[in-house]
């Protein structure tokens, strides 16, 4: 793999020059980054645990197969001695087989999730496929996935439970060391400027009582000489990146909340000495609690065509295993019509009252869609 903090310089290079960063993918990706009509496209060398050896192999199959069109199709050809499990998990952590997704599939944040969850399958009929081929099995029924009636093979995929955005975004700098899709925190842009936080690259200047927000990486647990427990991580945003100091007084009352990849706003004592900087917190909160506080009102969008009883009732439950105390209104989109071109969106304020956590966003959008909630 390329060095990850080269990429995201030339990244953000690219992005000051307005060039967009098109991400990996199985059907138009090389090994090395390309310039492509849309953009800089990214090349399967930057994914992480993905050999040289393993990304020509794949490559050598999309020639031979002229596009590669589900994951099953993709096993029965590359070598399998050179392409195993960890590969094709950090490829879909990349994103770089979402153009496989099947029609109607409810997103990137469920296609991935699903890959993820069936790779044993889709390894196990790999080594399966090519076992037979060599005794001179396969040429008598052909595979187990075989497109004989133009049905999508990456049906044969089970489903799975969708990802929430924050964890396919940590997926995603897991396996390409940078935020493709955008930081997690932008999220809660919304929600933090209600709360007066300021952005890392707005903190120029010491302060004695400022907040921030981004994602903890780099943690360390430590001990003072007396034996108490502190710790240190790095704060990161999309502009940048500060080291938070946890001393005992604030970690005995916060120091549960300090984990990998969570999404903390901290309050707290900036310090700006020449060319470092560090906080020292006061104060940790999760951000969904910022944005819950922030909320008060919540949007769900049902297409029209899912007017049946089950759906209802589906959605009823999602709101039962969520209680609290936000309202709820239903937008039905009817979509576009010979009489209205636009389509038409019909509100309903309904009686139930929930908690918009992450988990109640991601339960609604596995019925119905991503991006169908609203938090206002």
């Amino acid at each position: 793999s390329q060095d990850s903090e080269k990429v995201s310089l030339y990244l953000s290079e690219c992005r000051d020059l307005g060039v967009p960063i098109l991400p990996p993918d199985i059907n138009t990706s090389e090994l090395h980054f390309t310039v492509q009509p849309g953009g800089v496209r990214f090349g399967l060398g930057a994914v992480k645990n993905v050999g040289e050896g393993a990304i020509l192999s794949m490559l050598d199959a999309r020639k031979s197969l002229g596009r590669i069109r589900s994951l099953f199709e993709l096993v029965e050809q590359v070598d399998m001695r050179l392409v195993n499990k960890k590969v094709f998990e950090s490829l879909a952590k990349a994103g770089a087989f979402d153009q496989l997704a099947p029609p109607g599939s409810a997103g990137p944040l469920s296609w991935r999730a699903r890959i993820v969850a069936g790779l044993d399958r889709i390894v196990d009929h790999g080594g399966r496929f090519q076992r037979d081929r060599e005794q001179g099995q396969t040429a008598l029924f052909g595979g187990d996935f075989e497109q004989k009636d133009g049905t999508d093979a990456n049906a044969g995929l089970a489903d799975a439970r969708p990802w929430s955005e924050t964890e396919a975004l940590t997926f995603e700098k897991e396996a390409l060391g940078l935020f493709m899709s955008g930081h997690p925190v932008q999220r809660y842009a919304e929600a933090l400027q209600s709360a007066g936080a300021k952005r890392l690259s707005e903190m120029v200047l010491s302060e004695a009582d400022v907040s921030t927000a981004g994602i903890a990486t780099g943690i360390r647990q430590l001990k003072t000489k007396r034996g108490d427990r502190m710790a240190v991580f790095m704060l990161d945003d999309e502009g940048g990146k500060v080291e938070v100091v946890v001393f005992p007084e604030t970690y005995n009352r916060y120091g549960g909340l300090i984990a990998d990849d969570a999404l903390l706003l901290v309050r707290g004592k900036f310090e700006r000495e020449e060319d470092t900087c560090r906080m020292v917190a006061a104060e940790l909160v999760p951000l969904e609690v910022v944005r819950d506080r922030s909320i008060r009102e919540v949007l769900v969008t049902v297409p029209a065509r899912q007017g049946s009883r089950d759906f209802a009732n589906s959605l009823r439950s999602v709101f039962e295993r969520h209680p609290g105390d936000r309202r709820v209104s239903i937008v039905i989109d009817a979509g576009p019509t010979d009489g209205a071109p636009e389509g038409m969106r019909i509100k309903t304020l309904t009686q139930r009252r929930v908690r918009p956590s992450d988990l109640f966003v991601r339960d609604v959008e596995a019925l119905c869609g991503a991006g169908s909630v609203v938090l206002k």
